[in-house]
């Protein structure tokens, strides 16, 4: 049995977590109730570590640790002043971050210093309480940064002196702010801690457990802690070869093992684990600088899986194995970092393997759905009611709806549809554009503009809309924090409603309530005089920031000591965490190493060269590097193996949900190569290495292979799969999962992507030119445009500026003014009147995006278009006889088999002396692009052209030479003949009658340019601009299989009822 006495003299014990975690289990908690006198504290890095240790204790012994403590260093700090009788309040985060402000506005109101030009925008805050906690953490004050300030002049760099002037005044006036609040900054707290050991007395004995790397806030307590006496054991974390000398996987913390090992005079003992064969394996290689000889077996499995999904179904899947081989060993799964949405997933395909999980995370406060919805609402205050973020408010199910509903069920779905209708934007459109007709969409006779209920719906909108103004009101009206405290408290009570059940969705959304009372708790205890209110719209986005900026726990409290519990945590919460076996997720490029960002206030240049300038050899260095931190992202890559007794996998995901391909890590490749060889750095590095022990398919079927384990779900599937009935299909729809797997098959033959065959449509009465085109471009698109009804509404919000269409309906608008005066014999016009009025008429009906822009674009447009009336104007004379007959003229034509009936609207008609007629098109576009090929006739894929030749013809008298041409006014006025009405249109004519019987068959397959030609050259990229492009899985736009373009292809060759898109647009390759 191990003496558990203290040591007589101070020791350094070293190694891997599980031998130090067995020595201090045996030694430390061994004395538990032996001293009555004293008291043994165990210091952590993290409560994380904390928890397990009291976990491992538990297991290990009766429970019983009277004498004993564990915390932090920072909580240690603590108990030394209370124990002198000092009980220092380090002020809350809602008043830390008012104090921020209050000094980042009182410094830069005058419009002087470096960070002036950003003090006011809403990040700047957060960003400047981070660095100056780093500053904190660093032991910087005013003398450090006095002397990097002295440094700097020297070298005759005023504008890096003046930076450092900056930083110190600012530094000095927060601290300045905080004591006044009646608060103490955690450097004062530290100071304070250490300057009580001139008084000896302290009834303490302390080890410190699990540091590998102390701020220099820490380590003036750890080195006072030495001097004093009161440090007896020191258990270092790392890994070591034969000779005693740390790996170079620990190199990030070799400062601190040299700094220990002077202190304690050599006084160390190496502790060891005796790991598996395998694991020590892993710990002597990983990172070593040079290759084995010859190439060797991998002593570690790894994980290749599909995407993220896939990854936690194969994790759940190996834990399981482990579990069912080696019940009661100890598992932990680890990742560098871990999202909510990846704990779900975990927690999901663990439950169903029936692994007992516990996850470590924590999420920002702002993203949990009750406090999401409160920003939101904040949000619409500030900006003045914005249509998108108003309509999440008024759809969210933890608003309370106000109006009196007279029993009409809400449509929050419809309401997002009749706001884009109406353009409402934000602010006063509310009240003006709900109350207007919306634009007649294409489709729509006026007939039904009442379906769903529509009228009610906007009725009820307009009066939730109203009711969310009058809730709001109260936010404009707060003055001082303390108000904002109570108008968001009022607004909590009386708008939200919570469902605080069992579930864990219930028990997150308490603990966000409570958080969030909490903060408001803090905010009525700010004072007026030393930070004063910032007004509405900056007291805003700082409540917003600092919502954010709180994180709030969302994993099962107390789970890390539930017996038999699978841990899964980020690298930082795992530190220590030690077990039989560990699973290390996703070791991709991409997410290992960590790419952090450098502080945008205090970049890593500015921290190197504050480091040089107040560099002690017996203390750590003030600042840490965010962007070179090579050396701590190998160690927190190591520790896992230095963290587990038995075995290690690695896990990589191959791509992305979306398809793209991601590359495993260049750690993982490299530890990979210290046993494999060098062949590994290649595409092939699966096949290289021989270490992929299991490689799940994308094919949901082939994940049902290999040797398992499987889930119930799954082994119930497999069976079916393989024609045997399920033993139990309770809670199991093997109706749809039949009906989907024959649905999958058919799709691979080009079946169920596309509408039809024989889909029943009825004709409309008369086709125009833009339908015919679109029919061709793509039947798909068509069916549901035409025939459906099914066009998406416009985005308001997402026009900044005026589109090419957009300028083109303004030109035309121009132009019509101008060209109805030109035909009654006034000749052209003024261009700035008739722009001047088209511009106010479109402003009223349509949103104009930024209004500068806007008003440069449209004189842009009046400028193409006064060209044009110049170019007209010069032209007359040289044009005698000849006159505008007529501008956007209606027209309808019956159908003449093989045509069909026709309608449509021309831009202008002129007519010449011997009665020739001439159709002008204009186009507001450049001229670049060009008009209409002959070739794109006759193959029925431009339409304009023909059609409004076919009523030219019709004219009255008729006309003994017909012509057309395009105007082009963008970017220069250019004049472009189209091909002549008897040159195309016969073959125009049948082409026309193949792309119909298309419609006639009840076959609308969706055609993507970048599978389909032109009539065998390159298409239009039309697909880009598609409003069906977001749920079409044949466009370019989507990000996924190519499977179902290449079925349509297919299809297309080999149906009959599709022979029109063979013989006019055939498929490319």
């Amino acid at each position: 049995m191990r003496d558990a006495s203290p040591p007589s003299v101070s020791r350094l014990y070293a190694g891997p977590f599980p031998a130090l975690e067995d020595r201090v289990i045996a030694a430390f908690f061994g004395r538990a109730g032996r001293d009555s006198g004293r008291e043994h504290v165990l210091l952590v890095p993290s409560n994380e570590l904390r928890e397990h240790l009291l976990k491992r204790v538990a297991a290990s012994g009766d429970g019983a640790l009277a004498g004993v403590s564990v915390m932090t260093l920072y909580d240690f700090a603590l108990r030394l002043l209370a124990h002198r009788g000092i009980f220092p309040a380090e002020l809350p985060p809602a008043r830390m971050a008012a104090a921020v402000l209050a000094t980042a506005r009182e410094a830069y109101a005058a419009g002087r210093g470096d960070f002036a030009g950003i003090a006011a925008t809403p990040g700047f805050v957060p960003a400047l309480s981070r660095t100056l906690s780093d500053l904190e953490e660093g032991w910087v004050g005013d003398a450090e940064l006095s002397a990097a300030e002295s440094a700097a002049r020297e070298r005759g760099d005023d504008r890096r002196a003046n930076r450092w002037a900056e930083w110190r005044r600012l530094r000095a006036a927060v601290v300045r702010k905080v004591r006044a609040m009646g608060g103490m900054t955690r450097r004062r707290i530290f100071q304070e801690a250490v300057a009580g050991f001139e008084q000896p007395g302290y009834p303490f004995r302390v080890t410190l457990y699990g540091f590998y790397d102390f701020t220099r806030l820490q380590w003036t307590l750890v080195d006072r802690l030495l001097s004093s006496g009161l440090l007896e054991e020191v258990y270092f974390p790392g890994t070591f070869d034969p000779g005693g000398n740390l790996s170079p996987s620990f190199l990030y913390a070799a400062r601190v093992w040299d700094r220990l090992k002077a202190a304690f005079e050599g006084n160390v003992e190496l502790l060891d684990d005796f790991p598996s064969t395998d694991v020590a394996a892993v710990r002597g290689r990983i990172f070593a600088p040079e290759a084995p000889p010859e190439p060797c077996r991998v002593p570690f499995p790894v994980l290749s899986a599909p995407h993220a999904e896939g990854e936690t179904r194969l994790a759940a899947r190996r834990v399981r194995r482990w579990l069912d081989e080696f019940p009661g060993a100890p598992v932990f799964v680890v990742a560098r970092s871990v999202t909510p949405e990846t704990l779900a997933e975990w927690e999901r395909a663990a439950a169903e393997y029936g692994v007992r999980t516990a996850g470590r995370l924590d999420v920002p406060l702002s993203s949990v759905p009750p406090v999401r919805l409160l920003l939101r609402m904040l949000e619409v205050a500030r900006d003045d009611f914005p249509r998108r973020k108003v309509m999440d408010v008024l759809s969210s199910p933890y608003r309370r709806l106000a109006a009196d509903r007279g029993g009409i069920s809400p449509r929050p779905d419809l309401w997002d549809l009749l706001s884009k209708e109406r353009m409402v934007v934000s602010g006063a459109d509310w009240e003006t554009r709900l109350s207007r007709a919306p634009r007649r969409r294409r489709g729509e006779d006026g007939e039904g503009q009442d379906r769903d209920g529509r009228r009610e719906q906007l009725a009820l909108l307009s009066a939730e809309v109203r009711a969310l103004r009058a809730s709001l009101r109260v936010l404009a009206g707060a003055q001082g924090y303390a108000g904002l405290a109570r108008a968001v408290r009022e607004l909590l009570v009386r708008e939200f409603r919570v469902v605080l059940d069992g579930t864990p969705e219930g028990e997150r959304d308490r603990r966000a309530v409570e958080a969030l009372l909490a903060v408001l708790s803090d905010l009525e205890g700010i004072p007026d005089r030393e930070a004063p209110w910032p007004g509405f719209r900056e007291g805003m986005e700082w409540f917003s920031s600092l919502l954010s900026a709180q994180r709030l726990f969302v994993g099962e409290r107390g789970g890390m000591r539930a017996p038999g519990a699978v841990v899964f945590g980020d690298a930082f919460a795992m530190r220590g965490v030690t077990g039989d076996r560990a699973l290390v997720l996703s070791v991709n490029e991409d997410a290992v190493p960590a790419q952090l960002e450098e502080d945008p206030l205090l970049p890593d240049e500015d921290r190197d060269e504050l480091n040089r300038v107040v560099r002690q050899a017996d203390l750590p260095d003030a600042l840490s590097l965010r962007r070179r931190n090579a050396a701590e992202e190998k160690l927190l890559f190591s520790l896992p193996a230095a963290s587990v007794r038995q075995g290690i996998a690695f896990s990589v995901p191959r791509a992305e949900e979306g398809g793209r391909a991601r590359r495993p890590s260049r750690y993982l490749l490299h530890l990979l190569s210290r046993f494999a060889g060098p062949s590994v750095f290649s595409e092939e590095w699966e096949a290289a290495s021989g270490a992929v022990a299991e490689r799940l398919p994308r094919s949901p079927f082939g994940a049902l292979a290999g040797d398992g384990p499987f889930s119930r779900r799954e082994a119930a599937l497999a069976a079916w799969r393989a024609g045997d009935a399920p033993a139990d299909a309770e809670g199991i729809p093997w109706g749809r999962v039949r009906g989907v797997l024959a649905a999958w098959a058919a799709r691979s033959r080009g079946e169920g992507i596309f509408p039809g065959p024989a889909v029943r449509v009825r004709a409309p009465a008369a086709h125009s030119a833009s339908s015919l085109e679109e029919l061709a471009r793509c039947p798909y698109r068509y069916f549901l445009l035409r025939h459906l009804s099914l066009e998406p509404p416009e985005e308001p919000e997402e026009a900044l500026f005026l589109t090419p269409a957009d300028m083109g309906a303004i030109a035309h608008d121009i132009l019509h003014r101008l060209g109805r005066d030109a035909a009654e014999g006034k000749g052209w016009g003024d261009a700035a009147v008739a722009a001047r009025r088209a511009v106010a008429r479109f402003s009223r009906e349509n949103p104009t995006g930024l209004p500068g822009l806007y008003r440069i674009q449209c004189r842009v447009v009046e400028r193409d278009v006064a060209r044009l009336v110049e170019w007209e104007r010069d032209r007359e004379a040289a044009r005698q006889g000849w006159r505008v007959s007529g501008v956007e003229a209606s027209f309808s034509l019956p159908a003449a088999p093989p045509l069909p009936a026709l309608r449509g609207r021309v831009d202008r008609i002129d007519r010449g002396p011997a009665g020739e007629a001439r159709v002008v098109d204009y186009k507001y576009a450049d001229p670049k692009r060009g008009g209409a090929p002959a070739e794109w006739i006759r193959n029925g894929l431009s339409h304009q052209v023909p059609v409004y030749l076919a009523w030219a013809a019709t004219l009255s008298p008729s006309p003994p030479v017909l012509s057309a041409a395009f105007y082009f006014l963008r970017n220069g006025l250019s004049v472009e003949e189209a091909p002549s009405w008897e040159e195309v249109r016969g073959e125009w004519a049948v082409a026309v009658a193949g792309w119909l019987s298309i419609e006639s068959a009840g076959v609308f397959p969706p055609l993507p340019h970048h599978r389909f030609t032109f009539a065998g050259q390159t298409a239009p990229r039309y697909c880009d601009a598609c409003p069906c492009k977001d749920h079409c899985r044949v466009s370019p736009a989507y990000d996924g299989s190519e499977s179902d373009p290449g079925a349509v292809a297919v299809r297309v060759a080999e149906d009959p009822a599709l022979r029109p898109v063979a013989v006019h647009r055939p498929g490319k390759g």
